[in-house]
């Protein structure tokens, strides 16, 4: 008895030194685990803090992209502009060798870039360069434009087609139904009934009415305040708010109003004041 009793009490301590090992053994482990654990929560969180940049950075790319997509349509439409402004030019007024030199650097878009920056900035320059270009290309067009008005508006030709005889000048003069002095505010042309009339400079149709005195009568207004009148007409064939060219036919000779025969009576007028139109009769 006393046998299996020690043999018992040697298992039992065995068993108690056992277990006394592992714990001793996994409090070993523990700061290695710990350790262990550490380094792989750190990895993950480097991991997501990767994934994080790269999802912004990807965004960023994104909205630089998108940036650059419109720059790019916004560009493509000025170049568009000043193309179609250039193709004008060439067109109304045959320039085909005069227009200004184009400045537009077209390699800028075609070398390589590090960086949407860069890139940026390029497309700033082009863009630049192509509203230079524009301005150039349309005060040349306002200058050929201003030009062509002046010369189609100037008034500088005959009321009367083939020409007539003037029957009476501008200025003083015998009034031929009562005899007494007057001031004759135009020019008279006489001619045959019915003979055509034609606007002496391009404008626009402001008056096309009967008058008491001047009978069936025509005004032109030709800007900046200058205006041609014809008066005494058999009829008029233009109506107010109507574009004339000049040399256009406008009317037919007549003696309509306060008139002792057929004949054209005609005025320019600047500002309200009658000039001597014999001033603007060509050559």
């Amino acid at each position: 008895m006393t046998h299996t009793a020690s043999a018992i009490g040697t298992r039992a301590g065995f068993r108690l030194f056992s277990h006394r090992l592992l714990i001793a053994l996994c409090l070993l482990q523990l700061p290695l685990m710990l350790y262990l654990y550490s380094q792989w929560q750190d990895a993950r969180q480097q991991q997501w803090q990767l994934g994080h940049q790269l999802e912004q950075q990807k965004r960023h790319q994104q909205r630089e992209l998108s940036r650059i997509g419109q720059r790019l349509g916004q560009l493509q439409a000025e170049l568009g502009q000043v193309s179609i402004m250039g193709q004008r030019l060439v067109k109304d007024y045959d320039l085909v060798d005069e227009l200004p030199v184009q400045r537009l650097d077209v390699n800028l878009l075609q070398r390589p870039y590090t960086g949407f920056s860069e890139l940026h900035q390029a497309l700033t320059q082009v863009s630049q360069q192509t509203q230079e270009y524009g301005i150039t290309l349309a005060a040349l067009e306002s200058l050929l434009l201003n030009l062509h008005i002046n010369e189609i508006t100037q008034i500088q030709g005959h009321p009367v087609p083939g020409y007539s005889r003037v029957s009476s000048g501008f200025g003083q003069r015998s009034d031929p139904f009562s005899g007494r002095a007057r001031w004759h505010r135009g020019l008279d042309f006489s001619g045959k009934q019915g003979q055509p009339i034609a606007a002496t400079a391009a404008g626009v149709v402001s008056l096309s009415e009967r008058h008491p005195a001047f009978g069936n009568m025509v005004e032109i207004s030709h800007g900046q305040g200058w205006v041609t009148r014809y008066a005494h007409l058999d009829s008029q064939l233009v109506q107010v708010g109507e574009r004339v060219d000049k040399g256009q036919e406008i009317a037919r000779m007549g003696r309509t109003g306060r008139a002792t025969g057929v004949h054209l009576h005609y005025e320019v007028l600047k500002g309200n004041r009658q000039l001597d139109p014999a001033r603007f009769l060509p050559n």
